[in-house]
């Protein structure tokens, strides 16, 4: 076996393997979409992360829950441009049994997960299935 045929067997592992990954966070995330409930929030913070050249802003939400409850959670999606300002609205999906576990209701919040890793996924399987094949120039 040489190092090629190796290394593209290891992109395609690691893209089976990041296929299925994206594959079990899109079946959670359908999950939490059918069962969440909705509300209005407010982003209350913007926390800022720099990682080399890059800026990225976290929005930090602020929400009621039905029983009145003030709820008040960290987007895991951050982005360099379309954060948000302190003081926006936003529609926020929580779970009813557990309103800490929340998600600020738009594509990539919610979705951004799942497609990064099936993308990424794709990309190195088909990489190493296309070398393995002889398709791809080596």
């Amino acid at each position: 076996m040489t190092w090629i045929t190796a290394l593209s067997s290891l992109f395609v592992l690691i893209g089976a393997a990041m296929l299925i990954a994206g594959g079990r966070q899109f079946s959670r995330t359908r999950v939490f979409v059918r069962q969440s409930v909705v509300a209005p929030g407010t982003i209350v913070a913007l926390t800022e992360n720099r990682e080399r050249d890059e800026v990225s802003y976290f929005p930090t939400v602020k929400f009621r829950i039905v029983t009145g409850r003030e709820i008040t959670f960290q987007s895991a999606m951050g982005s360099s441009q379309d954060a948000g300002r302190i003081g926006d609205s936003v529609v926020v999906r929580y779970r009813a049994d557990q309103p800490h576990i929340a998600a600020i209701d738009r594509f990539m919040p919610l979705w951004g997960q799942a497609l990064l890793f099936g993308g990424l996924g794709l990309v190195f399987l088909v990489v190493g299935l296309g070398i393995l094949a002889g398709l791809l120039p080596v």
